[in-house]
């Protein structure tokens, strides 16, 4: 078994601990995909990884502010083709609801319920590809957050020094993603109407900045790529 993708997320949640990436899998993995790209004709070892059997993450959340749907009726989840009405009363609580799709999911794959009652999480597995699609089908004011989890091993056991060259691409990948939406305007109104907005002139100057100090650390760390002991 090669080296664990927890630990080269891990790596990179270290150096970006101010920021809560709770449930955003989706974002994560592709700050890594980025990374292995930025990073595989320095590495020595093959970046190539392999994913376990799919995950699917639900959370459950009120489109309302007050803690309980609308109106009773049902909601419709789709996963592989495979249709679940689920029949949702206006008393039911978030951990209600969760204990329901539990009920129906779990006819078909294997569905475990972690968190709390207040938060309760719903993680679906099975062993092929799963793609999830949902429906407030009566309209009762309630919805789900639909994520992946992408857990796995690279198909080599990699050096430390190559799990902090791309954990370092990974935060690379993050502050161009914080760069993209200030650079797009700049790019859509030009560069003389950009400048009459202070706050996102600031904000570029600033991720600019981080991103190209962070771009020469990378630089500075490949020269120095196997100076120390692994």
């Amino acid at each position: 078994m090669g080296t664990l993708l927890q630990k080269v997320y891990d790596k990179f949640f270290i150096k970006t601990s101010d920021v809560d990436f709770s449930y955003k899998q989706d974002l994560v993995f592709e700050f890594f995909e980025t990374a292995i790209g930025y990073s595989y004709k320095t590495t020595p070892h093959d970046l190539g990884y392999t994913l376990y059997s799919n995950n699917a993450v639900l959370i459950i959340y009120w489109m309302a502010e007050n803690e309980l749907v609308k109106n009773s009726g049902n909601i419709t989840i789709n996963i592989n083709s495979n249709i679940y009405v689920i029949e949702i009363l206006v008393y039911d609580y978030k951990i209600d609801i969760a204990n329901k799709i539990k009920s129906a999911l779990s006819l078909d794959y294997t569905v475990e319920l972690i968190g709390d009652i207040t938060d309760p999480i719903l993680v679906i597995s099975d062993a092929d590809s799963i793609l999830v699609t949902f429906v407030d089908t009566d309209d009762i004011g309630l919805n789900l957050s639909i994520s992946k989890t992408y857990d796995g091993t690279m198909n080599e056991d990699l050096d430390i020094d190559e799990i902090e060259l791309i954990s370092l691409n990974m935060k690379r990948s993050y502050f161009e993603y914080l760069l993209k939406p200030s650079s797009r305007l700049k790019t859509s109104i030009g560069t003389k109407d950009f400048s009459k907005l202070p706050n996102r002139v600031e904000e570029y100057k600033v991720y600019s900045s981080m991103l190209k100090d962070l771009e020469a650390q990378i630089e500075d760390f490949k020269q120095d790529f196997y100076s120390y002991s692994n």
